[in-house]
């Protein structure tokens, strides 16, 4: 019974969408656009499984973007687009689902290209229709949620902000001062702990500290989440940053007992649990831990704005 019902409203949503031009280019265009999506939400729970908190991030970042449409469709029903706004629309969207097989076909050959370029593509598409639909105003009335799908869209945004990282600052920089403070911490707990450069060295044995080891992608990551957080959250400007600087400096905290926990075990306790701490059952445990202190934070700076909205 219920698939027969689901059945009936499939074929009443297509007859629908099939009903004029302008809904058989939105259709056209949403089918492409979840075609990407499926593969790409299948990518950021891979990426999850091996540790990265920010393909969470991401996926959040485009559902709360559409939840904040769908809260407003009523609005957008009684919204419709002129002439011209409709034609470029149109033009837009058309033009990315033609673009999409090419990029679709590449992705085996050059793969972080052809990545961003389909979700390059998709945005195309996403403000054909809107444009199509609701007219260019849209994007200026609805600017959170098109930031929000558009950053949950961007590949691998850790790469993007590591490569900006290296142009502007000195080679291991992070690495080596991440390598001097882990020692330093470890000369705390008794351990005779020496840095050089990017070498934590014990008298049993030394440690690299890498880039996947420095806190970079961690503090990129909390960067994110306060950005989507604080705009979810309908905080002010000040607020948002003193939340992403917050966050950014929490993860490089972080990091130090991290640096020092995957050194002794390194060190005195065997690759076993060097591999356990080091990778992504070991990475979940300190995202957790950070994200719990965080979340205690940023209540404390967001509640006080509640309890005056409440008073009011």
């Amino acid at each position: 019974m219920k698939l027969h019902t689901m059945k009936q409203s499939t074929e009443r949503w297509l007859q629908i969408g099939l009903k004029t031009t302008h809904n058989r280019i939105v259709l056209l265009g949403l089918v492409t656009v979840l075609v990407y999506l499926s593969f790409w939400f299948g990518v950021l729970i891979l990426r999850s499984f091996h540790g990265s908190a920010s393909g969470m991030l991401q996926a959040t970042a485009i559902c709360l973007g559409f939840y904040q449409l769908w809260k407003q469709r009523r609005q957008l029903e009684r919204q419709t687009a002129p002439e011209e706004d409709q034609l470029l629309g149109h033009i837009l969207t058309i033009s990315g689902v033609l673009l999409f097989p090419v990029c679709l076909l590449a992705t085996w050959s050059q793969a972080m290209t052809s990545a961003l370029l389909m979700a390059l593509i998709c945005v195309i598409i996403l403000a054909g229709i809107a444009c199509s639909t609701w007219g260019a105003p849209f994007f200026g009335h609805h600017a959170v949620s098109t930031f929000l799908i558009c950053l949950g869209l961007l590949p691998k945004p850790a790469e993007i902000s590591r490569e900006l990282w290296r142009s502007f600052t000195e080679p291991e920089i992070l690495e080596r001062s991440m390598a001097w403070m882990g020692s330093e911490a470890l000369k705390l707990i008794g351990q005779p702990a020496v840095a050089n450069g990017m070498m934590i060295s014990l008298p049993n044995g030394s440690v690299q500290i890498g880039w996947g080891c420095n806190g970079f992608d961690m503090a990129m990551t909390m960067v994110v989440a306060s950005l989507v957080l604080g705009l979810f959250l309908k905080q002010s400007l000040p607020k948002i940053i003193a939340l992403m600087v917050i966050g950014a400096v929490l993860a490089l905290v972080s990091n130090i007992p991290r640096i020092m926990l995957v050194t002794i075990a390194a060190v005195y306790w065997g690759k076993y649990w060097f591999d356990f701490w080091h990778d992504s059952w070991g990475s979940q445990i300190f995202v957790s831990i950070l994200f719990t202190i965080y979340y205690y934070v940023v209540m404390a700076i967001v509640k006080p704005r509640s309890k005056a909205s409440m008073a009011k």
